[in-house]
């Protein structure tokens, strides 16, 4: 047992302030007590510290759990790393165990009290190796507010858009350029935030002529209406919001056929050739509860936005409450999946997978007094990012439409006209030619 733990059950005080320096970047302080060589832990981690840091207490431990025991050996811990919740240990599984031995509720409670932390999250890292995450404080507890540099902001990276905070206290970015974006949530979970928060990213993009933001809002257009300035297209009707997504296809089809005729080979947005943002918020309007002509209308146009989209500057962004392929018929076609609170663990599964939840996708668990948090997973990325998007209020939208929105002509005089006689002729009606 004592070479599983060597790196940290050896040089107890050193090993621990070692994982603290990678925190804050700072070497322990010389006067530190020898002592107390648990001085510089913060109280609610010292229980977790001791037993992980000392080789006999984490052989209770395992054994106690069924974990691990002198007949069929030990978990090996590798790392102890502290980080802005909490802290995160890196284990070694024993030979022959499951992650679902690890990852089930019952052990994750029990680790959790034993180490005497709220909550113990288990991930898997690679084949045979895993992350136990103590969380002992919740960094995305309190609301996001919205960078003051989202209004005032002259460039904009389509590819990495400014929409709230990570847990590790990073920006959360997201890319629009060439993907299409699954939002999925319960009511009251901060879909709107998350929506809100993208269109204030691009905002300059959108006033600049990059890129165009074509909304379909079928809940009778009052989430989305008060920045109607900001949209190219906004339609609210089943009849509109067909209509538009018609003339999209018609569009990306006519498009694909000018840039392939130009040999280009990546599409760059431009003010003559911009990135048509289709955000489609509730789609369950068309995808559930329309007519069996419609519901297929919609079906067929979403499918060939997302199918054929992307290389040619058609992003589709859709929001849901309801993650089924009855509500999002071509839900397979997202390549980034934003999950906020959902209800049931089936939820989870339409929108991260399978095994999401023991990969660490715990949507189900978000607070519903905490808007705007989810778990994030990316194709071609591995697990998943819990962040929570900026507070988007009213009057920042208001200050969003002020600043970005579309000019209306100005029709007001120009000029002085006092004394103007419509009748007037030139030469006829002057006192040299008037007319007899």
């Amino acid at each position: 047992m004592g070479t599983t733990v060597v790196a940290l059950s050896t040089i107890l005080a050193t090993g621990m302030m070692l994982w603290w320096r990678r925190l804050d970047g700072a070497s322990p302080a010389a006067s530190a007590s020898e002592s107390d060589p648990l001085a510089h832990v913060p109280a609610e981690l010292r229980t977790a510290v001791m037993i992980m840091t000392d080789a006999r207490q984490l052989a209770y431990m395992w054994i106690a759990l069924g974990l691990g025991g002198p007949d069929g050996g030990w978990p090996n811990v590798l790392t102890m790393t502290r980080v802005p919740s909490g802290a995160i240990a890196e284990v070694q599984m024993l030979g022959g165990q499951k992650l679902t031995d690890w990852t089930n509720d019952d052990t994750r409670d029990q680790l959790a009290q034993y180490l005497g932390v709220p909550k113990v999250l288990v991930t898997q890292t690679d084949p045979g190796f895993l992350t136990l995450d103590l969380r002992c404080w919740d960094t995305l507890a309190d609301p996001a507010i919205v960078h003051p540099d989202a209004f005032t902001a002259t460039g904009v990276d389509l590819s990495a858009v400014p929409v709230g905070v990570r847990e590790d206290g990073r920006t959360w970015l997201v890319r629009l350029l060439g993907v299409h974006i699954l939002l999925a949530g319960a009511t009251g979970s901060g879909k709107g935030s998350v929506l809100w928060s993208l269109v204030a990213g691009i905002a300059p993009a959108i006033k600049a002529g990059y890129v165009d933001v074509w909304v379909a809002d079928p809940k009778g257009g009052m989430e989305f209406s008060r920045g109607e300035d900001l949209w190219t297209r906004f339609e609210w009707t089943a009849a509109g919001i067909l209509g538009m997504l018609a003339e999209a296809v018609a569009q990306m089809e006519e498009r694909s056929t000018q840039l392939k005729a130009a040999r280009v080979r990546k599409f760059v947005p431009s003010p003559d050739m911009p990135l048509v943002w289709i955000v489609i918020d509730e789609g369950a309007a068309l995808s559930s509860f329309a007519s069996r002509e419609d519901q297929e209308k919609f079906r067929q146009y979403t499918g060939l936005l997302q199918s054929q989209g992307r290389a040619v500057g058609y992003s589709v962004t859709a929001a849901v409450q309801d993650p089924s392929k009855e509500t999002m018929p071509n839900r397979q076609l997202f390549n980034v999946r934003i999950g906020l609170r959902l209800q049931e663990l089936t939820q989870i599964k339409m929108v991260h997978g399978d095994s999401a939840k023991d990969r660490g996708a715990r949507c189900d668990e978000i607070p519903a007094d905490t808007p705007g948090v989810g778990y994030v997973a990316e194709d071609g990325k591995d697990g998943f990012v819990r962040v929570r998007a900026f507070m988007v209020t009213d009057d920042d939208i208001d200050a969003l439409v002020a600043a970005y929105g579309r000019e209306e002509p100005d029709y007001s005089p120009q000029a002085d006209y006092t004394g103007f006689d419509p009748d007037y002729i030139p030469g006829e009606d002057d006192d040299l030619g008037r007319a007899a």
